[in-house]
């Protein structure tokens, strides 16, 4: 029968150390010239008023979405330029093997500081971010959801929760803050609490590369 050393004399491991195994980053950072978002929302404003894009249904939450090329338009080259910049280093960061990215899709929303959207991920690219250009204070935040999440069949009770333990991270919305994140990541926006009704406008887009992808058996040509 094994028997039980006494307290504090147990046996330990020697040269002990803890790593991340698959750890999933999330890339965040601020524009250096918060009047970018000014001209930004300028210009949504006024594909809104001019009739493009999709609003919510009459009785809904007052939600609009513009059309999803706005990388294309003149207006947006200042935001473009820096999230070309940034992503770049984000697949630099990832060693990501290409002859190029590409921004595949960039739209805006405009909606009520407390509207909120369910849980969802951005199919058919690599990267996915967004850009807070207006944020009413106590307006709604961002939530991430670990994709561990959905493969768990056992939930002990933590003595407090850390990076380890932790399914949801929560991100304020901050203007000018831009958020990049690899697209399977499910995300939310948590319902605000602001006592104004001033718009909620963000700016999501997504990343792909280009290029040949030389795996065996599993070869891929991006372009």
């Amino acid at each position: 029968m094994l028997s039980t050393p006494p307290a504090g004399t147990a046996v330990e491991l020697t040269e002990k150390r803890m790593f991340m195994l698959f750890p999933t980053p999330m890339f965040m950072g601020k524009l250096p010239d918060l009047s970018v978002c000014d001209r930004v929302e300028k210009k949504v404003r006024e594909l809104q008023k001019s009739g493009k894009g999709r609003s919510a249904p009459k009785g809904a939450s007052p939600a609009w979405m513009s059309p999803d090329d706005l990388y294309d338009l003149p207006e947006m080259k200042e935001l473009v330029d820096v999230i070309m910049a940034e992503t770049g280093k984000v697949l630099d960061a990832f060693a990501v093997k290409r002859d190029s990215h590409y921004i595949t899709s960039m739209w805006a929303n405009i909606t009520h500081p407390n509207h909120r959207q369910d849980i969802h991920v951005h199919p058919n690219c690599f990267l996915s971010g967004l850009v807070y250009i207006k944020t009413p204070m106590n307006c709604g935040p961002t939530l991430f959801a670990s994709p561990r999440k959905f493969t768990k069949n056992f939930e002990p009770r933590y003595t407090a929760k850390n990076e380890l333990n932790s399914d949801f991270i929560i991100i304020p919305a901050e203007k000018g803050r831009m958020l990049i994140w690899p697209s399977h990541v499910p995300h939310a926006v948590e319902q605000g609490t602001a006592d104004e009704t001033e718009d909620r406008i963000t700016v999501p887009f997504n990343i792909m590369i280009r290029g040949r992808i030389e795996l065996f058996t599993a070869s891929l040509n991006l372009s």
